[in-house]
């Protein structure tokens, strides 16, 4: 059985010692090829829902596992736009 957010050893709490811990296997599980974890939604649903990431720590991590990927879209996005309104 998957354990809920409130069953997290304190260790691994937000703040805790050994958080980096959890945050370096969500970017393991994020970048898994394996199907039996589902879409990116599912998978993103799980780490907040059930390992008890926040969705600024999801963000950091799917930028981790896209090796800045995610940062360069946005930053490629603001300077389109930017470019179109001035």
């Amino acid at each position: 059985m998957i354990k809920g957010i409130t069953d997290i050893k304190e260790e691994y709490k937000i703040g805790a010692k050994k958080r980096q811990f959890i945050l370096d296997k969500a970017v393991e599980f994020i970048t898994a090829k394996n199907p039996k974890y589902g879409t990116q939604g599912d998978r993103h649903h799980f780490l907040l829902d059930k390992v008890g990431l926040t969705e600024t720590e999801y963000l950091e991590c799917l930028n981790k596992a896209t090796n800045g990927g995610v940062v360069r879209e946005v930053l490629a996005w603001l300077n389109y736009l930017y470019s179109v309104l001035f």
